[in-house]
């Protein structure tokens, strides 16, 4: 097993109508102009796909959360109460637009593994639908404007996911970010650093062309888990039976707890995915699927929503941590470290 270089990828592309101002300062009735405007677009002519337009007011917080954790929402707009505001899922989860955030239109995607390009494409083809109906904001120096300066240009952000455990461990992310700093790139961890999960994405839109951008986050990442791989044999190598302990005591609690945490179930699939990939361990339950696509389907939205039935309206009921334990349980059953 050799994990791909990056898990996961995900995209955005910000928006703003011409002669508007940006959300924060537009009144109230305007914002609700442009909603009405978007939600008639994305009703019309000319799609693939169908728009599913979502009333704000009438999702729980369970289905608000689970549109965040399947990067289809930013946490920011989830957490936003501003009026106007409107929320629309594109074909069956292959893309979303957030109305009214931070900015008039935020365009989003998400996939699994290093889908960038992919990503860019869709995205940009649905940008140019919308472009048919709206004037968007665009200065010839400054490129697309949006409401924070920095991201002016392009206005897309992108998103490369990566399993960096090693690095983490030996305390060398702290370099790595500050060597991606000097190149506008920027590296932050994904759910509290656990299981060494970060992302690498651009911290400016300038004005170079996008595929340039996504060829500068695909080439560092090759060789930023290039390094990974080899920490992880340096580890291995100059402490084979600590290695064996620490894998071999993380695939016992996930066959034997209870209650697992999400941080806690996040650690324990990153030491079984090293092991796996070092040829430490023999996991059949997880040859089925990548180890990042089981750690977004045990978040806590995910496990109310797939595995209760939404029996509970609480991402934080003590029944979530069962759940995922039995899970895991179910994975890693007949797991087990070479000897």
């Amino acid at each position: 097993m050799r994990s791909p270089v990056i898990t996961a990828s995900a995209m955005g592309l910000t928006r703003n109508e011409s002669g508007r101002r940006f959300p924060h300062a537009e009144d109230p009735a305007a914002l609700e102009e442009v909603r009405a405007e978007v939600v008639e677009a994305l009703a019309g002519p000319g799609w693939e796909r169908e728009w599913g337009v979502h009333d704000l007011d009438s999702l729980s917080t369970v289905q608000i959360d689970y549109f965040v954790e399947k990067g289809l929402m930013t946490p920011g707009f989830a957490e936003g109460s501003n009026v106007g505001r409107g929320f629309a899922v594109y074909g069956e989860n292959e893309a979303s637009l957030e109305i009214n955030g931070g900015d008039h239109l935020r365009l989003l995607g998400f996939r699994s593994g290093g889908q960038l390009a992919m990503l860019w494409a869709l995205l940009n083809h649905l940008d140019d639908r919308l472009e048919t109906v709206f004037s968007y904001a665009f200065d010839p120096r400054w490129g697309y404007l949006t409401a924070q300066p920095r991201q002016a240009g392009s206005g897309m952000r992108a998103y490369a996911t990566l399993h960096l455990p090693a690095l983490g461990l030996t305390g060398r992310l702290a370099g790595t970010a500050l060597e991606l700093a000097h190149q506008g790139l920027g590296l932050v961890p994904l759910w509290g650093g656990a299981g060494g999960i970060v992302q690498v994405s651009n911290m400016h839109s300038d004005g170079r062309p996008e595929p340039d951008t996504l060829q500068q986050i695909g080439d560092v990442c090759r060789g930023i888990v290039e390094k990974e791989r080899s920490v992880r044999k340096m580890l291995v190598r100059e402490n084979p039976i600590q290695s064996r302990d620490q894998i071999g005591r993380a695939l016992g609690v996930a066959q034997q707890a209870w209650v697992m945490s999400f941080p806690e179930a996040v650690n324990l699939i990153s030491a079984a995915t090293v092991g796996i990939e070092l040829g430490l361990v023999d996991a059949p339950g997880l040859e089925a699927e990548s180890a990042f696509g089981l750690m977004s389907r045990l978040q806590p939205a995910h496990i109310v929503v797939d595995y209760m039935s939404g029996k509970t309206d609480c991402v934080e009921s003590p029944e979530v941590d069962e759940r995922r334990a039995l899970v895991l349980r179910g994975v890693f059953a007949g797991a087990s470290v070479r000897v």
